[in-house]
């Protein structure tokens, strides 16, 4: 019998001892199937590297505390902004935010460590206008003041709305000299508000939308670049294996390398353009970015 009860208390000890093992902390809106999954395939990812760690999913409005935590992963950048305003994030522990824009970066970035911005940079989706029309056409990005952030090329025409009297008029006249309008990353100028007049002024001069998210492929876009959700396990991947394995460091905040092309092939149609294969596409653009 007390063989029996010493067995049953070195095993009550062995699960309290795994479950207080943690190591790496995943913070969501909620702990969705999706997030879950997430989370899954992450720690799944890292066990094939030489930083084998825990995954724990943690849903944002649960109190738990994340001092026993080795790093801190954040999902999506309103996370991030609520665990900063309740100054729930330690000090002595490293932050790695993903599924935020660049712009909510630069609002945080002394609470975090490294980061793998939610968009796609301008660079790419003009790299993808170019596959479609080529090189040597002119193409024009819409806008709402600075542009000072923005890739400098040659066949990239910059129209701030702020020096014109309305949006449309700023598009009307990028219309009239560009092939196509490159989207930036600018949920208010591409607010749901706007982008039906967008699409609408657009196609009435027989110009396609490329980008700025795939979301606006269904709205209407011809093509964008995106990263799915095994795009930024394996991006995090690499992060977490940089940070925490020999090399001792965290990369510096970027956009993700790993990414995908879609296309809206019945606009394509009414366009009357042959698109070319979107896996080809991607892997020529990640070719020139590697460049």
């Amino acid at each position: 019998m007390e063989a029996v009860i010493r067995t049953c208390w070195a095993l009550l000890l062995y699960c309290s001892i795994i479950a207080a093992h943690a190591d790496i902390a995943i913070i969501a809106p909620s702990t969705t199937a999706q997030a879950q999954k997430f989370a899954q395939m992450l720690e799944v990812s890292l066990k094939d590297t030489s930083v084998s760690e825990q995954v724990d999913l943690l849903d944002l409005n649960t109190e738990a505390s994340l001092d026993k935590y080795r790093l801190i992963i954040t999902l999506s950048g309103s996370t991030l902004r609520q665990l900063i305003a309740d100054n729930r994030l330690p000090d002595n522990i490293p932050v790695i935010a993903s599924y935020l824009s660049k712009a909510e970066y630069r609002q945080y970035r002394s609470h975090v460590t490294s980061a793998i911005y939610s968009e796609a940079p301008l660079q790419r989706q003009l790299a993808l206008a170019e596959a479609i029309f080529g090189a040597n056409e002119i193409f024009g990005a819409l806008v709402a003041k600075d542009a000072s952030a923005l890739v400098s090329a040659e066949n990239l025409r910059v129209y701030p709305i702020a020096e014109y009297d309305s949006l449309n008029h700023a598009l009307v006249e990028l219309l009239r000299s560009s092939k196509a309008l490159v989207g930036v990353y600018d949920p208010e100028l591409y607010s749901a508000e706007n982008i039906k007049s967008i699409l609408i002024t657009s196609y009435r001069h027989n110009r396609p939308l490329i980008g700025p998210t795939q979301a606006y492929l269904k709205a209407g876009a011809l093509a964008s670049t995106y990263s799915t959700p095994e795009d930024v396990v394996r991006r995090l991947s690499e992060v977490v294996t940089e940070g925490l394995g020999a090399q001792g460091a965290f990369p510096a905040p970027d956009y993700n390398p790993y990414f995908s092309v879609g296309f809206n092939r019945q606009v394509g149609r009414s366009l009357n353009l042959l698109l070319p294969d979107p896996a080809d596409v991607a892997e020529r653009i990640r070719a020139q970015e590697v460049d």
